[in-house]
């Protein structure tokens, strides 16, 4: 039985590498160079006093999607984790196949009545990066490779 499964793995695995070569329009393989198996396409970073909330939109490599459908997408929290390793207290809230939705308390800090955000870097550029103030008002910025410095009131 066990012997089965891994043919039936080893198959999938070589079928999807197969399809994603013999296919080049649909996979931009320049997305994933360089061992990296996510693109970020999106990420939306809403602040709220001190802390953040950030949604992020991603697909994957073909190999990574089958690993995911077999294992799971919480095996990427640490990849998203990488993301934001120049942020501290960062909790992964919610993780599917193309999207996650991620915390970061004390990311911002008061000043008097208002806050202040120092720019942060980011492990891997988002396509877009769209800032959501906590009054409604929205900054998008294209390829960003850091959070911009940022100065709102609560």
């Amino acid at each position: 039985m066990r012997i089965k499964a891994i043919i039936a793995i080893a198959l999938i695995i070589s079928a999807a590498l197969m399809a994603a070569k013999l296919s080049p329009g649909i996979v931009n393989t320049d997305q994933f160079r360089e061992g990296k198996y996510i693109h970020l396409d999106r990420m939306e970073i809403a602040f709220s006093k001190t802390d953040a909330r950030i949604s992020i939109e991603y697909h994957l490599s073909p190999f990574a999607q089958v690993y995911i459908f077999l294992f799971g997408s919480k095996h990427l929290e640490p990849k998203i984790e990488e993301i934001f390793y120049d942020f501290e207290n960062v909790e992964v809230k919610e993780i599917g196949k193309s999207s996650a939705v991620i915390e970061v308390k004390g990311v911002s800090r008061r000043s008097d009545e208002n806050y202040l955000h120092e720019s942060r870097k980011f492990g891997m550029s988002p396509d877009i990066l769209t800032v959501i103030y906590p009054n409604g008002a929205r900054r998008n910025s294209e390829n960003a490779d850091s959070t911009p410095n940022i100065f709102y009131d609560a």
